[in-house]
């Protein structure tokens, strides 16, 4: 698992040996009282996002969370997931876990998770298996399966959705659930342009290549610049990707994504370990997700409320 915080910028330097003792500790004071104003600067400066809920922790077993979902029947819960395995969790605003399931599937690298609605009514959650680090998969997958009840238990069967993609493999973490079961993939930019791919006409049990639609970067992107988590409002056009630090929105235009003016919101100084998955909610809140990170720390889960268009 990549791990941003080790993407450190150097630290600026300034020559002051032609200053005397105490200018030269005057500059100093100055300079640091400068670098901590840029460090602790608000938490979306120009954008849309003027509060924050301060981040809490998610339970153990999801040191390694990816994705996150808001319920469209259980009001207050959040489906989160991990990176791998059968583990799907409800948990509330508090990070508190209500429920533990486990999925008829087994994720090999499973990087989000959206709900919308399903084929004949009611809400589905759709798992994206698509992570692919070594870029190394010939073949990603689309699980499909009804909202369950946040009881522990089994979610009894899903719909898988194989594909691949028709320019050799990419690491993928995000996905976008537009109304119709229209599904997008946005590439991490991690060897290669940071691109939408979209899954063609309705999902279907064979094997499906998806289409490039667009390019949201000319070429790859340093890791604190890749997008790790993508979400939709349930109530407009606007979506969300997120990078280790920032989310930009989004307007969809057809299958492409227009960027909002004004639509980047600073993550940095929430401090989060391993940035990695968004949900947007129909009030305007912005959910993201955290991993624990390389160093062992501990997940969490951070709202922030915000003027989304929704």
């Amino acid at each position: 698992m990549d791990d941003p915080s080790s993407a450190v910028l150097p630290r600026p330097t300034v020559d002051l040996s032609h200053l005397d003792g105490g200018l030269r500790q005057l500059v100093r004071s100055l300079v640091g009282l400068v670098l901590a104003g840029v460090a602790c600067g608000p938490v979306a400066s120009g954008g849309p996002c003027r509060e924050v809920v301060n981040p809490v922790p998610l339970p153990e077993s999801q040191s390694e969370t990816s994705g996150i979902a808001i319920s469209l029947d259980h009001p207050g819960v959040f489906w989160i997931h991990a990176d791998a395995g059968r583990e799907l969790l409800a948990v509330d605003a508090t990070g508190r876990q209500r429920a533990r399931l486990t999925v008829p599937f087994s994720a090999v690298d499973w990087e989000d998770l959206a709900l919308g609605i399903c084929p004949g009514g009611g809400s589905c959650l759709y798992a994206a298996d698509v992570g692919d680090n070594y870029e190394e998969h010939g073949v990603i997958r689309l699980y499909r399966f009804r909202e369950p009840e946040p009881v522990d238990g089994e979610v009894p069967t899903a719909d898988l959705f194989p594909m691949r993609l028709p320019d050799g493999s990419r690491d993928i973490e995000s996905m976008l659930l537009l109304p119709g079961e229209r599904v997008l993939f946005v590439t991490k930019g991690r060897n290669h342009p940071q691109t939408v791919y979209r899954y063609p006409g309705p999902l279907t049990p064979d094997t499906v290549t998806l289409e490039p639609i667009q390019q949201l970067s000319d070429g790859p992107r340093i890791l604190p610049r890749q997008i790790t988590g993508g979400a939709t409002s349930p109530l407009s056009n606007v979506v969300a990707l997120r990078t280790y630090q920032s989310v930009q929105l989004y307007r969809v235009e057809g299958d492409t994504l227009a960027p909002i003016d004004g639509g980047l919101v600073n993550l940095r100084t929430l401090n989060e370990r391993q940035g990695e998955g968004v949900a947007i909610s129909g009030g305007g809140r912005i959910v993201l997700t955290s991993e624990g990170g390389t160093g062992g720390g501990t997940a969490s889960l951070a709202v922030l409320r915000c003027n989304v268009g929704a």
